[in-house]
């Protein structure tokens, strides 16, 4: 592809399922997620939401192909982080994320990989690993915090999560609270994630994506 749009077009994002009858469950997924990273773990998740309680958040779900068809493929939801210590590691990444259900003949999506890398500040890779998306979201209620182990990882100063979602599934995200450091990534591009309304108002947004280390 050319170039990655600049903006997400709202026509997409406006048949994007929303998550009225999840918003309970999304809650529980981050009470789970606090426990786990609690001080006695001696974990520390990491997040670019605008950290607002889940129930209040706005979230949908978004899949890359619907945006870029199939150019959308080489495209990633990215978020920066800035590492805690000159000593933390990356041990995981969580992602808000669904390989859907079609509840009228009870099937799921086949099984697609999913990319994920980690980069640093000059967006020179770190880590690569890909797998089929239904080990890790394979649910019929919903979306949840799929958690992908990765070998511990040093970072320092700010890093990116990429996560190629390729159509196979949906990567939730908080819109309209953006803290400007979600991305799409293409082509070594960034671009911020955030759509143009028909008022022409622009919106950004938060991919629901964390990092686990310690």
């Amino acid at each position: 592809m050319g170039q990655i749009h600049q903006n997400i077009r709202g026509d997409h994002l406006n048949k994007m399922i929303f998550l009225i009858y999840g918003l309970c469950f999304v809650a529980s997924c981050f009470g789970a997620m606090a426990a786990d990273t609690s001080s006695e773990s001696g974990y520390t998740t990491l997040a670019q939401d605008s950290g607002k309680n889940a129930s209040y958040m706005n979230i949908s779900l978004f899949t890359i192909t619907d945006e870029f068809e199939i150019e959308g493929l080489d495209v990633a939801e990215a978020v920066k982080f800035k590492a805690p210590s000159s000593d933390w590691k990356l041990y995981g990444v969580k992602v808000l994320g669904w390989s859907d259900y079609n509840s009228t003949d009870y099937s799921y999506n086949m099984d697609r990989n999913f990319l994920l890398e980690i980069r640093d500040k000059d967006l020179h890779l770190l880590y690569r690993f890909a797998d089929a998306q239904n080990g890790y979201f394979l649910t019929d209620q919903g979306p949840i915090w799929g958690v992908i182990e990765i070998p511990p990882l040093a970072v320092t100063e700010d890093f990116y999560v990429l996560f190629y979602d390729r159509g196979g599934m949906v990567v939730g995200m908080e819109y309209n609270n953006g803290t400007g450091n979600s991305f799409l990534y293409g082509n070594g591009i960034l671009t911020p994630a955030q759509w143009t309304t028909e008022a022409n108002e622009t919106i950004g947004i938060n991919w629901m994506i964390e990092a686990v280390g310690k």
